[in-house]
């Protein structure tokens, strides 16, 4: 039976590896037991290499005449494009939420202004009111992106709030 094993995971990674430098190598260059080495291609938690053993792996992968990139390195490269990718849809969207915001603030200032004129009609205190609302909309949306900055960066220790687009 084949384990399914994540894309972006280490699990994968060791699989790979193993495969194509078999167990005895692995064990000999990590100095882990075969069932150490098991558990990280099914993707135990405990059983994740450290960087050294890492490094041995993806070294020994090579010296065996494995294809490509060192599949650790591999992993953890895409697990980091991904990272940055969803950082940077997170500023792209706090840019969008900021300048919503300006264009909207700066409609019900020009919409308020107008009534200062002399004369102003109750459909230009309706079109006022209606700017400011919008404007106060948009306060919220960016205050709800702001906010989850900071539990993004709680959770996975960056600046970007990868929970909205």
């Amino acid at each position: 039976m084949t384990k399914t094993r994540a894309p972006l995971s280490f699990a994968l990674a060791i699989h790979e590896i193993t495969t194509v430098i078999g167990t005895t190598t692995a064990r000999r260059v990590t100095g882990r037991a075969k069932r150490t080495l098991q558990l990280g291609r099914e993707g135990g938690y405990d059983a994740t290499p450290t960087l050294a053993q890492a490094y041995a792996l993806d070294r020994a992968y090579i010296e065996a005449g494995g294809d490509g990139l060192p599949p650790i390195v591999a992993s953890y490269l895409r697990q980091i494009e991904a990272h940055m990718a969803d950082t940077e849809a997170c500023l792209l969207a706090l840019i969008d939420d900021i300048a919503d915001l300006a264009r909207e603030s700066a409609d019900a200032v020009a919409a308020s202004m107008a009534l200062t004129q002399p004369g102003a009609s109750p459909t230009a205190i309706h079109h006022a009111i209606a700017e400011a609302e919008q404007s106060d909309a948009a306060i919220g949306r960016l205050i709800a992106r702001l906010k989850s900055f900071l539990s993004a960066r709680g959770r996975q220790g960056h600046s970007g709030g990868s929970d909205h687009e």
